[in-house]
């Protein structure tokens, strides 16, 4: 199966998450008090999301063998 471009676009977005957790761990930031790190995640989580509708609404519309 092809990637989708939100498949192309969770990695690039995990990509620069775990940038910014690596200069936040090597600050010694606590995660959850990284504003970066958390618009990120946020980010992250909403493609994840929309990803799992679509695969579902994939699998909803496929008929039955």
């Amino acid at each position: 199966m092809a990637k989708t471009r939100y498949d192309k676009e969770l990695e690039r977005e995990k990509e620069k998450l775990n940038k910014l957790l690596d200069e936040a761990f090597n600050k010694g930031i606590p995660f959850t008090e990284d504003e970066a790190v958390m618009k990120q995640n946020r980010i992250v989580d909403t493609l994840v999301v929309k990803i799992q509708k679509k695969k579902r609404n994939h699998n909803k519309n496929q008929p039955e063998r």
